[in-house]
């Protein structure tokens, strides 16, 4: 339905029931057949202005402690290259197990990295048969107990989001088709919950002309998706922002969060929107926005023995969580680094105070900071948290000497703000990442598009990580050097 909205409501596009698609059980899937032919996953954005603003808060660069106190224990080969690229690397954590998802394959393995079962096939989980299918998301929801994750259906204008029936990941999952309207591209679907409510959000871009439209949420009942019973929802659009990103609650919480970034001409934002109530109750939404130290979109990176550069993405915000009264965001920025004379691909993130959940102007800025490293590109951080509240980061990274690889770091509850630790590599690159196919783009070689981060609910003294690095295998057919993922599990 569509009604005239009114100062200081929310008024929603669509709202009833969507009744679930079909149910699927992970260890019955047959291993995925390998991709027989190489593509690129081409990625939709709109770029933010460069520049500082007249009314911005000058960057803020991380201290780095002398410290190190990141540790790595078990690590698994992740999933390989299977001829796409790039592959969207995601990892979550359960109880029992680890999932990875990348953008055609999903995997899960017990906790000292025994794999259960073959890399199965997701279009054959998702049901979406022959369609192009990409930017796969996976999270563990611990108020929940559930397991969640969303792919985007690119020929069909959907987003295809499945919930598990246990805590185990390799059990049955109960799957759901949320729709966009005809001919556009949900592109890059993102998930986030709170107690009572799931929320998917996606970039909407027009299939003919791959002109971004709008964004789209729509807010779940999530007691419905646990139930596998048709699920009440609202659905709104906004051409106000780009890539509204829904929040991961670590803690509970009735109240959902999204983020945005915003470059605007008064200075650069973080807008927060709160959402209250859940389906087929009242749902309200009420934003926040929030000045914050510069953004803008990140230069591309330089890597070893070519001349080809890695897309490092845009400024849009890769990952973010909400824990006992404080949001973590983490996005790719441009900055100089400390000794360095160069525009450098850095690492944006902002701690923000969510104050009283029904009271946003009680909301404040609790760190803004860029993490950089001088002669060197960072990219794709992924974030969550331990149980004794130290933040861990992941991300890839890659310089003139240095091929695309893996690192992590942390800033422990007794650190310093706008501090992080020594990182420390949790896969070096074996080569450049030059996969022809996905280089022929004015930004760089595709890469990312993003990493992966999820507490462990078990042990929640460690946070489990995946990203992508550069494996040194040539591929003949796709004319160039793959990608590999490395899965890790990290204590602050």
């Amino acid at each position: 339905m569509h009604v005239t909205p009114a100062y200081g409501k929310s008024y929603w596009d669509e709202q009833g029931k969507i009744a679930p698609d079909h149910k699927v059980t992970i260890k019955e899937l047959a291993r995925a057949p390998v991709n027989q032919k190489e593509r690129s996953v081409p990625i939709y954005r709109i770029h933010t202005a460069a520049g500082v603003k007249a009314l911005e808060s000058p960057q803020v660069l991380a201290r780095v402690n002398a410290g190190q106190n990141v540790e790595t224990s078990t690590t698994i080969e992740g999933i390989g290259y299977d001829n796409v690229t790039p592959p969207d690397v995601q990892v979550a954590a359960g109880p029992l197990n680890i999932m990875e998802m990348v953008n055609l394959e999903g995997e899960a393995w017990a906790k000292d990295g025994t794999p259960q079962g073959p890399p199965f096939d997701l279009a054959t989980f998702f049901g979406t048969g022959t369609d192009f299918i990409s930017d796969p998301k996976v999270f563990y929801d611990s108020s929940g107990g559930r397991w969640v994750t969303s792919i985007t259906d690119v020929t069909a204008s959907t987003v295809k989001v499945g919930v598990s029936d246990t805590s185990d990941a390799t059990g049955g999952f109960c799957v759901y088709t949320v729709r966009g309207p005809r001919y556009t591209i949900l592109d890059q679907p993102i998930i986030g919950s709170s107690d009572d409510k799931i929320i998917v959000s996606a970039n909407v871009f027009s299939s003919f002309t791959q002109q971004f439209l709008h964004t789209q949420y729509w807010v779940l009942n999530k007691s419905d998706m646990m139930a596998c019973s048709p699920a009440s929802f609202v659905s709104k659009t906004s051409t106000s922002f780009f890539s509204i990103h829904p929040v991961r609650s670590l803690t509970s919480t009735e109240t959902g969060y999204m983020v945005s970034t915003a470059n605007r001409v008064a200075g650069s934002i973080i807008a927060v929107f709160s959402v209250n109530g859940v389906p087929p109750n009242p749902v309200s939404v009420s934003i926040t926005r929030l000045p914050v130290s510069s953004i803008s979109d990140p230069p591309s990176a330089t890597q070893p023995g070519t001349i080809l550069a890695l897309d490092t993405g845009d400024s849009r915000v890769q990952d973010a969580f909400w824990s006992n009264g404080t949001i973590w965001l983490a996005h790719n920025n441009a900055c100089t680094p400390s000794g360095d004379s160069y525009t450098r691909s850095c690492l944006h993130l902002v701690k923000i105070g969510t104050g009283n959940n029904t009271t946003p102007g009680q909301m404040t800025v609790m760190q803004d900071f860029d993490f950089g490293i001088a002669g060197k590109y960072l990219f794709y951080p992924a974030i969550s948290q331990t149980a004794n509240g130290d933040l861990v980061m992941v991300y890839g990274l890659s310089s003139s000497s240095d091929y695309p690889g893996i690192e992590v770091t942390t800033q422990a509850s007794t650190d310093q703000a706008g501090s992080v630790e020594t990182p420390t590599a949790l896969q070096q690159g074996n080569g450049p990442v030059t996969l022809l196919l996905g280089c022929i783009s004015t930004s760089g070689c595709r890469y990312g598009d993003y990493f992966g981060a999820g507490t462990d609910p078990s042990d929640p003294t460690k946070v489990w990580v995946a990203g992508e690095y550069g494996s040194g295998t040539l591929d003949y057919a796709a004319l160039g050097k793959t990608w590999a993922t490395k899965i890790g599990s990290v204590t602050g």
